[in-house]
């Protein structure tokens, strides 16, 4: 990637003339943050310190400038070179954004999921390396195809330019590899086969599918059905023909229906009749996965603490696709020695451990930063509706404390807190320090909100002691 960057600043001076936006996309948002800063580097070089990449004076654009939060990104932008990525504040994407679309600054980097989430188009594209980390693997990637074309297509500005450029940096063997996608056309497969499951018991549910038979001929209205005369290798086909086709499906519906089944998502009746059982309406419902119900329904049990209904909620295969990212053991192993309930022999690289240890965090109201805070928001998102499903899921056992568990779970996640922290945590502004102050106040404990009100408004700013915007 160092490599690749003076190369990076050659294409943008070289093809994108004249203050013609240029989009430039790194891997991950520590790259993005490293180029935006190795751009403006080399253009003070190059001009003797002169914002080459500033289309408006420094004083028009001092007052966004004021506004951004991160440190790094006031000074890049200064030198007409802003920068993208998950972790940014909505407030300085929105900045950024703005003035690259106005034509403020002549150059925004991105990290490499930008290109779905954001409509920014520009007269140069350059895509700064075509790999990515895989932490799955633990090898380095190549970006899909899909993503990369999706790249190149924000090369574009059909009512201003007559036409678009785009400039690929990769290893010299990936060349032709690259060539053979990018000139001819793009293949697209179905992946039908590996959300079946869930498709099928949704379908179910909702009546459209009601035997086996109608199973079969459903799958021939989908995508997957025009595609496996085409390429039939990809689906694991023999031969094409009207009698391979039709066991395939046959074989097909008989594994996933089995499977369900198994996982008393549905009820099969006189071995073809299909009918929805209650685990399945709640995965339906809630929209997850049906084997994270069936997990739900095989751990869970009448005397379930709070230590193991967490570890359940983090066993969800929701939570299998968090990134794994290079370097972050060691921060997850941090994390995990400062929680309330420990591990026992934890795989740091887990996405399930991760999920637990993030929650913790989140009751804990521990600071995460940087890409684990991405992941907590991701993590907080799902747990919301996997503990509405825990909870039908518990009810349906008629297990009452479990289920006032699980909902106290769902407050915590709502309040940031542990169960049993100080209710005026609940407020703005109110640390746990300040929460202990008000317990301990010498004329009355204040340890609720309404004990707050009650008291005269001198007695309460003297002794919350708090600033008049905070009040």
């Amino acid at each position: 990637m160092q490599a690749m960057t003076k190369l990076t600043y050659t294409a943008i001076v070289q093809h994108a003339r004249k203050g013609k936006p240029a989009i430039v996309y790194v891997p991950t948002r520590k790259l993005a943050r490293l180029a935006a800063v190795d751009m403006t580097t080399y253009s003070s070089m190059d001009n003797k310190g002169t914002p080459v990449f500033l289309l408006k004076s420094e004083t028009e654009l001092e007052t966004f400038v004021e506004r951004i939060n991160e440190p790094v990104l006031k000074e890049t932008l200064k030198y007409g070179v802003g920068y993208l990525h998950e972790g940014l504040s909505g407030t300085d994407q929105d900045i950024v954004k703005t003035l690259f679309e106005a034509g403020w600054i002549q150059v925004c980097v991105m990290s490499s999921k930008m290109c779905w989430g954001v409509r920014l188009s520009a007269q140069l594209v350059v895509v700064m390396g075509t790999q990515y980390h895989d932490g799955r693997e633990n090898v380095h990637s190549d970006y899909p195809v899909s993503g990369l074309l999706q790249m190149m297509g924000h090369a574009s500005r059909p009512l201003v330019d007559s036409s678009g450029k785009c400039v690929i940096l990769c290893h010299a063997p990936r060349k032709d590899y690259y060539k053979n996608f990018l000139y001819e056309a793009f293949p697209v497969e179905s992946h039908l086969q590996y959300y079946l499951h869930d498709n099928f018991n949704t379908e179910i549910v909702v009546g459209v599918i009601q035997n086996k038979q109608e199973a079969v001929d459903y799958l021939t209205w989908t995508f997957m059905y025009r595609r496996l005369t085409q390429n039939p290798n990809y689906y694991n086909l023999q031969a094409v023909s009207h009698r391979h086709i039709s066991d395939h499906l046959s074989e097909l519906v008989e594994n996933t229906i089995s499977d369900l089944e198994s996982s008393k998502c549905i009820a099969v009746v006189d071995d073809v009749l299909l009918s929805p059982l209650n685990h399945g309406l709640t995965a339906s419902y809630y929209y997850i996965c049906y084997m994270t119900i069936e997990r739900f329904t095989s751990s869970l049990t009448s005397t379930t603490k709070l230590k193991g209904l967490l570890e359940i909620l983090a066993s969800a295969t929701e939570y299998e696709q968090l990134p794994k990212r290079p370097g972050e053991e060691e921060l997850i192993r941090r994390l995990v020695n400062h929680q309330r309930f420990s591990f026992g022999n934890p795989k740091y690289t887990d996405p399930h451990v991760k999920a637990n240890t993030l929650l913790q965090a989140h009751f804990s109201r521990q600071m995460v930063g940087g890409n684990l805070a991405s992941d907590q928001q991701e993590v907080l998102l799902s747990a919301g509706r996997l503990l509405q499903a825990m909870v039908d899921v518990i009810s349906s056992n008629g297990w009452l404390n479990l289920a006032l568990l699980a909902m106290e779970v769902s407050q915590m996640i709502t309040q940031g807190m542990w169960g049993h922290d100080s209710e005026l945590l609940q407020l703005p502004h109110y640390t746990k320090e300040l929460a202990k102050k008000c317990q301990e106040n010498p004329g009355k404990s204040v340890e609720s909100v309404f004990d707050l009100v009650e008291m005269k408004d001198d007695e309460r700013h003297e002794l919350l002691q708090i600033s008049e915007s905070a009040r």
